[in-house]
């Protein structure tokens, strides 16, 4: 379908205000995580490699807060040079009415909850979880190792010892290797123990520590059992030390880190106390909600935008903050409430959204109809 050339208009004034201001506001969020991530790292397995994959994953949550925010800005602060400079009335007095001239902006806010439909439910939850997989595995103090000289050394679920540790040629000499597991499907504690006179060592990004030992043995047993004995001697033996052990993979996740179909037959499986199952509840309700404020944030912040005239960008900034900072205190207060006391589940989550659309009914027609 055509788009008639003032909406086009609309839209080139729009688009890079909404561009700058996605990018500033994603900046800030970064550099919130960037801090609190460098902060761990530092204290642990500091790694830029790891902390640039944490960033990467994280952007998909950090869009699904930027983009109704840079839409409201962008609504406010182009609406408002468009009126400044008279653009509007011209359109006004071409016989277009406010909802012609609104209406490419009003499509531009159906796409963003669209996009956020799909973001909030499966791309940010996937992407959140690989993000917290990556931090984990740089407080675990695995992606900067320095192995040392006759000092039992965790990693992952391996523990390994060693005599003497050349880090730079990156060898071992009088290695043991040792983990715990247990076998699937059986419930019995085994030991698998790896002794080896020498072992090469180097560090394959994002997968683990590949050794090469030379001239050993290895055991396995059964703790519980002595008959179940496992044994033998090698000349040669490799194995890979995986960064993410499988008790990290299998870890909790958190109902942000679940895809809504996930978090849905967790809701479903009966197996969670009230508590957590109220939690998980009330995500799964406000990945739906928070769909709407790209709309929200249409009806209250287009109406105003178009009365800014020249009162300016920095009554449009002061609006665009205004706006969020009621709209989500509101928000995440009727979370907190839901989640702490059962009576007020699920209704008061409805309410947010409920008063942005009639406040922005309100608007629209107070200021924009009786003009």
């Amino acid at each position: 379908m055509r788009i008639p050339i003032f909406q086009r208009y609309i839209l080139k004034v729009f688009l890079p205000v909404f561009l700058l201001s996605a990018f500033v506001f994603t900046a800030l969020f970064m550099m919130v995580n960037f801090m609190q991530i460098v902060h761990r790292g530092i204290l642990s397995g500091f790694s830029f490699y790891f902390l640039f994959k944490v960033l990467i994953y994280l952007i998909p949550n950090i869009f699904s807060m930027v983009l109704p925010l840079a839409f409201l800005m962008a609504t406010l602060l182009s609406l408002g040079q468009l009126s400044g400079d008279g653009e509007i009335m011209a359109m006004r007095a071409g016989g277009f009415s406010f909802k012609e001239i609104l209406k490419s902006l009003f499509a531009f806010s159906l796409i963003l909850a669209l996009s956020l439909v799909f973001i909030n439910n499966w791309i940010a939850p996937i992407s959140l979880k690989k993000s917290n997989d990556y931090v984990l595995a740089m407080a675990s103090k695995i992606t900067k190792l320095q192995l040392r000289p006759k000092t039992f050394q965790k990693i992952s679920d391996w523990e390994i010892y060693s005599d003497k540790v050349d880090n730079k040629a990156r060898k071992l000499l009088n290695v043991k290797l040792s983990r715990t597991f247990k076998k699937s499907g059986d419930n019995s504690l085994w030991l698998l123990r790896i002794d080896a006179k020498e072992a090469d060592y180097k560090i394959i990004k994002e997968k683990g520590l590949l050794m090469k030992f030379g001239n050993g043995r290895f055991n396995q047993a059964d703790f519980k059992n002595n008959e179940a004995l496992v044994h033998g001697t090698f000349k040669s033996y490799e194995t890979l030390i995986p960064f993410f052990s499988k008790s990290s993979l299998n870890r909790k996740l958190y109902p942000r880190e679940m895809g809504t179909f996930e978090l849905l037959d967790k809701i479903k499986s009966n197996s969670l106390d009230q508590g957590v199952l109220m939690k998980y509840k009330v995500d799964f309700i406000t990945r739906f909600t928070m769909v709407l404020s790209p709309i929200i944030f249409f009806l209250i912040g287009a109406p105003l935008g178009l009365l800014l005239e020249k009162k300016g960008k920095a009554m449009g900034f002061s609006l665009t903050l205004l706006i969020i900072f009621i709209y989500y205190g509101i928000s995440m207060t009727a979370m907190v409430l839901a989640k702490k006391h059962g009576m007020f589940f699920p209704w008061i989550l409805y309410i947010p959204p409920i008063l942005g659309f009639a406040a922005g009914a309100y608007i629209w027609r107070a200021k924009l109809y009786l003009k």
